[in-house]
């Protein structure tokens, strides 16, 4: 981040475009499981212990607020941070208070799937992990994730293909 002086009263923070994502890692999973056993299986097989955050990620778009449930571990050994971030919501506070009629259709109340990472719409979720080196072995944990029987695609994705709106839904 840089720190630039439009004005000499204002002070506007921009991030750099050479920001590189070198440290993280970001592997897309496609799984039919819900979230809750989706962690269960990486705890156990990746021996890492997620918990479900309470605040999940919140996203606006034009069809309302949209929710994504996550997970995170902070590996304190390896100072890493892990995260298991759902890309699909269709849970959403959007037509009710718009329309302000709670019996209007209640159809209107989950009328939309909305995507984390609008890149990836077939991707179910996302593993991130900060913090990571040079020593870390990422097709290692690839090679883990294969051994979960319900896990039909994972690979890692490039943070550079992704679209500045992505990139910033990935901020937390």
């Amino acid at each position: 981040m840089t720190l630039q002086k439009k004005n000499t009263n204002e002070i506007l923070y921009k991030l750099d475009h050479d920001d590189d994502y070198d440290d993280i890692l970001l592997i897309a999973i496609k799984s039919n499981m819900p979230d809750y056993k989706m962690a269960f299986h990486l705890n156990k097989t990746l021996k890492v212990h997620f918990q479900k955050l309470q605040q999940e990620i919140s996203l606006t778009t034009e069809n309302g607020i949209n929710y994504f449930r996550n997970f995170k571990f902070r590996d304190h050994k390896n100072h890493l941070i892990w995260r298991l971030i759902e890309n699909k919501s269709n849970y959403s506070i959007s037509n009710l208070e718009k329309g302000g009629f709670l019996f209007n259709g209640e159809s209107d109340l989950f009328s939309s799937t909305e995507f984390l990472i609008s890149e990836w719409k077939s991707i179910d979720f996302f593993l991130q992990i900060e913090n990571i080196d040079d020593c870390f072995d990422s097709n290692d944990i690839l090679k883990k994730l294969e051994e979960i029987n319900n896990i039909s695609t994972q690979f890692i994705v490039d943070m550079e293909s992704l679209s500045t709106k992505s990139q910033k839904n990935l901020i937390f």
